[in-house]
């Protein structure tokens, strides 16, 4: 469907932010060609895009400075939002390890039985 003037919507990009991120009502692009994003409490711009609005209003220190004008809710709200994520991206990076770690070990073959599933080297020569 086109928009008005007859040009299709733009698809979401870098320089079209997609909604879906809880940040982005709370920070302005400035320039996202070079991820500048400005905090609607205190007017800072800052570099980093999205990731340091966050860390901007979650009030942790380091990459940027905290906001000085954002309320103790929202703040709250980011902090929480920051540690969910770190945790998400810890169990993602475990599930990947054991997946590789499956991966490089050497295949098993299993038979099923009616007691559960057990393993067998059905490679092995029987003996006798």
């Amino acid at each position: 469907m086109a928009a008005e003037g007859g040009a299709a919507p733009a698809p979401h990009s870098s320089s079209n932010p997609p909604s879906t991120d809880p940040a982005w009502a709370h920070g302005i692009v400035v320039d996202m060609a070079r991820r500048k994003v400005q905090c609607k409490y205190c007017d800072r711009v800052l570099s980093g895009g999205i990731f340091r609005l966050k860390q901007h209003l979650a009030g942790i220190k380091g990459e940027v400075a905290p906001c000085s004008r954002v309320s103790a809710e929202v703040r709250m709200q980011f902090c929480q939002y920051m540690k969910e994520k770190e945790t998400s991206k810890a169990n993602t990076s475990r599930r990947r390890q054991q997946i590789r770690e499956d991966l490089s070990a050497p295949p098993r073959r299993s038979v099923d039985l009616p007691r559960g599933r057990q393993f067998f080297d059905l490679d092995q020569d029987e003996e006798g």
